[in-house]
């Protein structure tokens, strides 16, 4: 018989190539979300690897910050990093970025609200119910709160006047989905403290990407003491799990909100891109084309008939055709015609309610009612299971030439009104450069070391050139290089269905920054900027910011000073 014996054996060192990189911070949370400008606030942010901050930075120059203290998280808990907020009172109202600086370099951004509103802060003890509601002296308010368990709702009272109209709105942190509703303490026979519901909005948000903050607007036809009550719409609740809640006098006209965030610098296939007569230049700015495009033409869809009976416009040439989907089973159209092998476009913006309310549907007719193309794409994936979609590009070469007819609904029939606002432009292709899509969405760098970052970026509409790539104002003694990477395996779809007509092809490219061990370091974020460039047959567009990306060169800080190895014995 043979035993093994293994033993341990403790290295007080580790060799320079097994360092480990020091941690980068991930930020989770802020609460509060925000402030006045001209003040300053006490704030604590959630999140990893907090332990060694160093400072805030903001894209803002009126936004300063200093840190307080530091509570590391224990096993699965976030650090608490307590810091204190300096808004200028030049600083404008709106959203704006916060980061960490840490000795691993930068952290992601946590959004705060910069609002006029004077803040009240939540008190302490339970707002579940209306009696136990906490008193507003005043409005306008900004309310500073957190729905800290699940199913945890909170009450606040206010007073107003006879025929005032009030807009209640929340900023939320991103798991909440807050929503609102207003209530009146009205008392029963059985519960003299049971308040009646008069309005809310609690609509959940479905579709990825779509705002999930709550906007209400309340005339009260009496005077005296009413409730707003907040809660989130799934009843998730949690650390972190914060809101600033409004509370206005309503003002004229439609208010938006939430708030724009800032636009990405280029979208190709989303429904609320900008659609509009300027389009066709900026296709022809992102390519090289031997003429410039032709000019759109605007029709609107909506548009009283002149002549009966009543038949689809004809349009000829790129044409802009809006409308509305004016009640539920609206259904617009318009004719065209085709010669043979001519390629099309069809691209759709909803510049007002959008997916999941406004669902367009597009179905192209062919002379004999035969359905010839839309914009559902079919497909089976790798487990076999069918998805159908409708998309806001569809892109389709006509092997005939013939007559064909637009058709534009929404495909539930179930909605319609003059916010269901359509944007549909059917255009010939232009080869282009589209969506550029890099690796990361900031880069902290350790001196002494390379890094890599990958740049996507779409072939759009046949385009068969080149994509020429270029970083431009990265930190001192960083330089980029190209190299290559092996893009990993995946799993191709049973049947793809028609995916050429809703995809595009893509083109990568992999950045290598190297730094040396004597590189600078930053004590604060350099905004570096990569461009790309078409060229076709050896001609060259013009240059397209396709990303700014955020950049640190930190410290090779130490790894542990122990590790265990096992050894054979026998």
């Amino acid at each position: 018989m043979r035993s093994t014996l293994l033993g341990l054996i403790l290295l007080t060192s580790l060799p320079a190539w097994a360092a480990e990189s020091p941690a980068a911070p991930n930020l989770t949370a802020i609460s509060p979300l925000g402030g006045s400008p001209g003040t300053s606030f006490e704030a604590v942010i959630r999140g990893k690897n907090l332990g060694k901050a160093t400072g805030l930075w903001s894209p803002d120059a009126e936004i300063t910050g200093e840190v307080l203290s530091v509570e590391p998280g224990e096993k699965k808990d976030p650090d608490l990093l307590r810091v204190r907020l300096q808004f200028d009172a030049a600083l404008s109202e709106g959203l704006h970025d916060l980061r960490v600086i840490t000795a691993g370099g930068l952290s992601n951004a946590v959004t705060l609200l910069a609002h006029r509103q004077p803040p009240v802060l939540e008190a302490d003890g339970s707002r579940d119910t209306a009696v136990t509601a906490q008193k507003l002296e005043s409005w306008p308010v900004a309310v500073q709160g957190a729905i800290d368990e699940v199913g945890q709702v909170d009450f606040y009272s206010f007073e107003v006047e006879a025929g005032q109209e009030l807009l209640f709105r929340t900023h939320s942190s991103a798991a909440l989905d807050p929503g609102l509703s207003v209530w009146q303490l009205t008392g029963s026979w059985f519960d003299p403290g049971r308040p009646t519901r008069l309005a809310f909005v609690d609509e959940a948000s479905t579709y990825p990407g779509a705002p999930v903050e709550a906007m209400l607007r309340y005339r009260f036809e009496e005077a005296g003491e009413y409730l707003i009550r907040v809660n989130g719409f799934w009843g998730y609740g949690g650390d972190g799990q914060s809101y600033t809640l409004l509370i206005d006098e309503a003002p004229e006209g439609e208010v938006e909100w939430p708030l724009p965030q800032p636009a990405p610098l280029w979208e190709e296939r989303s429904w609320t891109r900008p659609i509009d007569e300027d389009r066709m230049s900026r296709l022809a700015g992102r390519s090289v084309l031997k003429e410039e495009p032709p000019a759109l033409v605007v029709l609107d869809a909506d548009a009283e008939p002149t002549k009966f009976p009543v038949e689809p416009p004809q349009i000829s040439g790129p044409t802009l055709v809006t409308g509305t989907i004016e009640r539920p089973g609206d259904i617009d159209t318009v004719r065209f015609s085709v010669e043979e092998g001519d390629k099309l476009s069809f691209e759709i913006e909803t510049p007002e309610k959008t997916i999941p309310l406004l669902n367009p549907l597009l179905r192209v007719f062919d002379a004999d009612g035969g359905e010839a193309l839309t914009n559902i794409w079919t497909r089976v994936n790798s487990n076999g299971n069918t998805s159908k979609q409708i998309h806001p590009k569809t892109q389709y070469a006509f092997p005939r030439k013939g007559d064909f007819t637009l058709e534009i609904r929404d495909i539930t029939a179930s909605y319609g009104g003059p916010e269901m606002q359509y944007k549909v432009l059917i255009r010939p292709w232009v080869p282009h450069l589209g969506e550029a899509r890099v690796s990361k969405e900031h880069v902290n760098l350790v001196a002494g070391r390379a890094q890599e970052l990958s740049i996507t970026i779409d072939q759009e509409e046949g385009f068969e050139g080149l994509a020429i790539f270029s970083i431009e104002g990265l930190p001192e003694g960083v330089e980029a290089v190209m190299g290559a990477e092996v893009d990993p395996d995946t799993q191709p779809m049973l049947n793809p269905g028609k995916i050429e007509r809703f995809t595009s092809k893509k083109q990568k490219a992999t950045f290598v920054l190297l730094s040396s061990e004597d590189t600078p370091l930053t004590k604060t974020p350099v905004a570096a900027r990569i461009y790309a460039r078409p060229a076709v047959d050896g001609k060259l567009g013009r240059k397209i910011l396709a990303k700014e990306i955020l950049m640190m060169v930190v410290a090779d800080l130490p790894a542990a000073t122990e590790t265990t190895v096992l050894t054979d014995t026998r």
